[in-house]
């Protein structure tokens, strides 16, 4: 059960690193696409402002252009030999409409010629808080075409329009100063029109920011979907897991009511089968086919005792005596066991130690019978030239211990039940020696996996991992001690 939880786990986290890195991957592809839409919607307000801005000013412009026009139409209508008193008047009345802040025709050097505002003819024109000067005029660089834009002028920010002022004039005196005649307009429409922007920006800045979050909320909520979908698929194999287990259980619960019950009984007429055997096989002649026969007789009788053995040691409770053992010294003394019967087979035999390895927490012994169970089955399922490599590594604080074959390999199939007892493929087998690996990876708190590639037109292979706690030396190896 334990080790079933164990394998579980890290299987949980490994999903959970993976839904978390698909959640990391969708998180940052959405965040660039949003800032992407943000950038475009940006650049389309600013665009859409900044022709909304210019659009007024044209407007504003070519109304005031046309508002200079008249004005110099209706004095060229007649009225030039009263130039001064008309054009003071014509200033003041066009200055009467709501519009029109100020209208002021100046000379090049700044003096007011003419005012909407009848006592500043003769004063000096403000601009910017300050008297305009003839450097300040030729900045503005005025023409015969009418030009505009926003200044301060006479104390305040307007929308000013203005051009060279030439009323009637056909021909004028050689080196003659043109005046300047100066609109001021009331900038309040851009005013409305910024604050319609600004509304405009405002809404636009709420709904972009209710895309993001209604973005993020799908991708939130797509992921916790995923999410549950994996919790789901993971606690289906969890109870299948447990299930499983539970199985397994069962059986070997039935197996142990199973050998205490009859195992004494067997043996003790086994035994005198295997005298009565060895008798009568000393009253025949060597070579004769009684004799051989009796001896078969012998051996089938200790294959059924070897059968009762591993049935008993798989019902039993294990009794480990956990203890600080060094993988190489386990691994060395599995290979010791095998050399003689793996150079008789042809099998080559290798050993791979990762360096600095620690020790493990295990019964010497029960350990080392597991892996020699391996061993032994993975020599059954090779031949000649082929190679079985024992080894250890150590992982985020675990060590595991390594089998691998590169013998026929294992069915599809048949891996779900290779730990089922009585399950074999071999018709000599008992179908128990794995399931006693089991058993024993089991009672230490351990996990045990299999891989395997069935050989089909090439070389197979099997790899099994059985994986323990490293010893630390700290107080829960202690408790498990006393618990083992």
């Amino acid at each position: 059960m334990e080790a079933a939880t164990t394998s579980f786990l890290s299987r949980m986290r490994s999903s959970l690193n993976d839904v978390i890195m698909s959640n990391a991957a969708g998180f940052r592809i959405l965040a660039a696409f949003l800032v992407v839409l943000l950038l475009l919607l940006a650049s389309a307000t600013m665009l859409a402002i900044d022709r909304a801005e210019h659009s007024m000013s044209r407007l504003l412009g070519e109304k005031g252009s046309s508002l200079l026009t008249v004005c110099e139409s209706i004095l060229r209508s007649g009225m030039r030999h009263e130039i001064g008193v008309r054009l003071q008047v014509l200033l003041e009345e066009m200055a009467t409409s709501n519009d029109i802040l100020f209208a002021a025709v100046i000379m090049p050097d700044g003096t007011i010629l003419a005012h909407s505002d009848g006592s500043r003819p003769g004063e000096i024109l403000q601009i910017d808080g300050r008297d305009a000067s003839p450097e300040r005029i030729a900045a503005l660089a005025p023409s015969i075409t009418t030009q505009w834009r926003f200044m301060q002028v006479e104390g305040r920010m307007v929308f000013s329009v203005y051009r060279f002022f030439t009323p009637g004039f056909r021909h004028l005196p050689e080196g003659l100063s043109l005046p300047i005649i100066v609109l001021g307009l009331d900038p309040s429409p851009f005013e409305i029109t910024r604050r319609q922007n600004n509304t405009y920006i405002s809404m636009l800045a709420v709904i972009s920011l209710l895309v993001v979050l209604a973005g993020f909320s799908a991708l939130f909520f797509a992921q916790r979907a995923r999410e549950s979908k994996v919790g789901q698929e993971q606690a289906l194999g969890r109870v299948q897991q447990l299930e499983e287990e539970v199985r397994r259980k069962e059986k070997l619960a039935a197996i142990g009511s199973l050998a205490a019950g009859v195992a004494h009984e067997i043996r003790n007429p086994l035994s005198s089968i295997k005298g009565y055997a060895t008798y009568f096989a000393t009253r025949f002649p060597e070579g004769s086919e009684d004799r051989a026969s009796c001896e078969s007789m012998v051996g089938e009788v200790n294959r059924l005792n070897r059968v009762i053995t591993e049935l008993i040691g798989l019902s039993r409770p294990s009794d480990i005596v956990c203890r600080p053992v060094s993988p190489s010294d386990i691994i060395s003394g599995v290979t010791r066991l095998l050399s003689a019967d793996a150079r008789n087979q042809g099998v080559i035999l290798r050993t791979r130690l990762s360096a600095g390895l620690p020790k493990v927490f295990a019964d010497r012994e029960r350990l080392h019978q597991a892996l020699l169970n391996l061993c032994l089955n993975a020599l059954q399922a090779m031949s000649g030239g082929d190679s079985l490599t024992l080894g250890a590594a150590e992982r985020e604080g675990r060590v595991s211990f390594l089998v691998r074959d590169t013998g026929a390999g294992i069915p599809k199939s048949v891996l779900p039940h290779i730990f089922d007892p009585y399950f074999t493929t071999r018709s000599q087998g008992t179908g128990l020696g794995l399931a006693l690996v089991h058993k024993i990876v089991d009672a230490h708190g351990g996990s045990i996996t299999v891989r395997s590639k069935e050989a089909s037109g090439g070389r197979g292979w099997t790899l099994f991992c059985i994986t323990l706690p490293a010893y630390t030396g700290g107080e829960d190896h202690v408790l498990k001690d006393i618990a083992c």
